[in-house]
């Protein structure tokens, strides 16, 4: 339905941050006095519990009598959910911080994420309380009430994110009663909460390089204006953003004429129409014509220029670029017909 396939690993890699949290707990055996007698690490694994508990509770056959050791850590992601008080705009994009390999007119972007949180079950289990107490120390004075890790979201975005993982529960259980053939198992439940982000595919587009803002007055269409041209009609400021613009550099000088030339062909994508910056006129001018070798183009208007003149080519603003910004604005000024000589003439009376 949507059409457009993308993986981004977001379960992945949430999983294995949480359990990379819990990946380096020990406990110690000491003496009275101190003394440290063992020292083991805590094995920790993805799974349920129940398959854990059941695994303890099996009676193996006679000749092969095994158990899985105590203490141990189990983990499991136990549901998802929406949130929307982390909802942001929707249409906001998120660039990326280089151009792309192939094509250095275009960047990566992404919409905004969804937020959505991961709730995991984290489970301690130690045939004694003493070793069900050390593991749980470990890990609750780091959680007031979270714990925020730094996460890269997207391999091709270069965006890392700060993600809060919420410690909203802790239980424990004794299974104390039974036979004495039952086996003794102290566990304790740790709730978590991982404040993460979906995001969606990357897409392409084409960067902004040259941007050109003029000011001028209705009726008389100058480039530049003095307070003494403003009138009735008004000020406006007409903003426009060009596609990405090509710089050449001229072979020879020119002098009064239509016609130039460059040491090497031009670029390609220079096509007629396109204006022409550079050439010191009031107004640019524009490609009339581009010779077959690209050598040389005819202008729209005559100009004099030295050798070795950069010249830079830009096109008209490309609707089909979602990069691409064209807008005019009108600022009209108040008080009906008065100009500006009235206003002045009002404010210093």
């Amino acid at each position: 339905m949507f059409g457009t396939y993308f993986y981004n690993e977001t379960f992945k890699r949430a999983v294995s941050i949480f359990g990379t949290l819990f990946n380096n707990i020990s406990i110690k055996k000491t003496k009275s006095d101190g003394t440290v007698l063992a020292e083991n690490k805590v094995p920790i694994s993805y799974g349920p519990k129940q398959k854990f508990l059941q695994r303890l509770a099996e009676e193996p056959d006679f000749n092969n009598r095994t158990a899985i050791s105590l203490p141990r850590i189990t983990f499991e992601m136990s549901g998802i959910e929406y949130d929307p008080l982390r909802q942001q705009n929707k249409l906001i994009r998120e660039a990326k911080a280089n151009l792309e390999a192939g094509d250095t007119t275009k960047r990566g972007y992404q919409y905004n994420p969804a937020p959505y949180n991961i709730n995991f079950t984290l489970s301690i289990l130690a045939k004694n309380v003493v070793d069900a107490l050390q593991i749980t120390e470990q890990i609750l004075p780091y959680f007031q009430p979270e714990y925020t890790v730094a996460m890269k979201m997207v391999d091709a975005m270069s965006e890392v994110r700060d993600v809060p993982i919420v410690l909203t529960s802790v239980a424990m259980e004794d299974t104390y009663e039974g036979s004495f053939e039952e086996r003794r198992v102290i566990e304790y439940t740790l709730e978590f909460q991982m404040k993460l982000y979906f995001f969606g595919p990357v897409y392409t587009g084409q960067i902004i390089k040259s941007v050109i803002e003029r000011d001028y007055v209705i009726g008389s269409q100058k480039t530049g204006f003095t307070t003494s041209e403003i009138s009735d009609a008004g000020l406006v400021k007409e903003v426009k953003h060009y596609e990405p613009a090509f710089q050449e550099t001229t072979s020879t000088a020119v002098s009064n004429s239509t016609t130039v030339a460059f040491a090497t062909a031009i670029n390609s994508k220079i096509s007629v129409n396109d204006e022409i910056f550079g050439t010191n006129l009031t107004t640019n001018p524009t490609v009339s014509a581009i010779a077959g070798n690209k050598l040389s183009i005819t202008t729209s208007a005559a100009v004099t220029l030295d050798a070795a003149t950069k010249l830079k080519f830009v096109g008209s603003v490309d609707p089909s670029d979602t990069f691409v910004v064209a807008e005019t604005v009108t600022f009209y000024d108040e008080g009906g017909v008065d100009d500006y000589a009235t206003n002045l003439a009002e404010d210093q009376a």
